[in-house]
């Protein structure tokens, strides 16, 4: 599981052959200490400054997946049988919601387009064309960029009115019916493997899948395989390599709930960051009580549930109220 604990940011500077000053910083992490992520920061800007200087441009710029994510370690569940690593840790990610990473329990994301072509439930809602500049910040508020680039692209936007008092959310649409091509094809799969057992979710986006009945290893081709011919989201597939474990969110995102993006991004640069995240912290977790991330729809496969995935099926399931009843978000 590559998902580090510590994280060290470097800056350093240095100039083209065409004269031009060029300022720049990177965050590296570590699992093991600070010592080794500060060590690690040092090291690439030392890279990128000379690359800069040669002329050569940015190598360390990075689309999403390509590194492990910068995100805080909220719990780690430890494996048994005395592993170092641990089996499974809960991070808040960029935009705030909480996510399993799964060293070998087995998660598939796979997205479907809505029967009716129309967004899902938890797209943007559309705006009023009055006030464009109203438009691009609502907009922004709800990209799962880090708070530094949407604040910089923010203060281009102007200052942000005085907001009234927030109406109740109207609860999203409900959930398509389970079926369609992608549990076709999980089906298929699954008659075609006997040994495999799969529980099935519904997500405001499309279906999330956790196999039961064995573990896994998320670099593994087989592993790969699979995930291929289930028709898996091609970005997850790609994160999985990266970070070396599966991942399912198990809270909602916050657009979907009424509330904004959170206000600083992780590491937090004082303790003044770390106290203005934990009070957005409360607000979300309080808005979050009354919908659900995922909703369980079936279980496909006789083969029984392994006794390490259990406990991380049941952490799931109750993280995301999939049996509550709870409207998506």
């Amino acid at each position: 599981m590559l998902i580090p604990r510590y994280w060290s940011r470097a800056e350093s500077t240095a100039t083209t052959p065409a004269g031009k000053f060029v300022r720049f910083h990177v965050w590296r992490g570590s699992r093991s200490s600070p010592a080794e992520a500060q060590a690690l920061a040092q090291e690439a800007v030392g890279r990128i400054a000379d690359r800069v200087r040669s002329g050569a441009g940015f190598p360390e710029r990075y689309a999403y997946g390509d590194r492990p994510l910068r995100e805080e370690v909220v719990r780690e569940i430890p494996a048994t049988g005395g592993v170092d690593a641990p089996d499974a840790a809960i991070t808040r990610n960029s935009y705030g919601a909480l996510v399993l990473n799964a060293s070998r329990a087995f998660f598939i994301d796979v997205d479907e387009a809505r029967a009716d072509g129309g967004q899902a439930s938890g797209a943007p809602p559309s705006f009023s064309a009055a006030d464009p500049m109203a438009v691009a910040r609502e907009v922004l508020d709800r990209l799962p960029l880090p708070a530094g680039i949407k604040s910089i692209v923010g203060g281009f936007l102007g200052p942000r009115p005085a907001q009234p008092a927030a109406a109740p959310t109207a609860p999203p649409p409900a959930a398509p019916a389970a079926g369609g091509p992608a549990l076709d094809r999980l089906r298929r799969w699954v008659a075609s493997h006997p040994e495999w057992r799969v529980r099935v979710y519904r997500t405001s986006a499309g279906l999330r899948y956790l196999v039961t009945h064995d573990v896994f290893s998320p670099t593994a081709p087989e592993t790969m395989a699979a995930m291929n011919a289930l028709g898996a989201d091609p970005q997850y597939i790609k994160l999985c390599q990266v970070q070396k474990t599966f991942r399912a969110r198990l809270t909602p995102k916050p657009w979907r709930i009424g509330v904004p993006n959170p206000p600083v991004g992780f590491p937090y640069e004082g303790a003044a960051e770390e106290a203005e995240m934990r009070q957005w912290e409360a607000r979300y977790d309080a808005a979050s009580r009354t919908r659900a991330t995922c909703q369980f729809v079936e279980e496909m496969g006789s083969g029984a549930e392994h006794p390490d995935v259990a406990p991380l099926r049941a952490l799931h399931d109750e993280h995301t109220r999939a049996t509550s009843g709870l409207p998506l978000a």
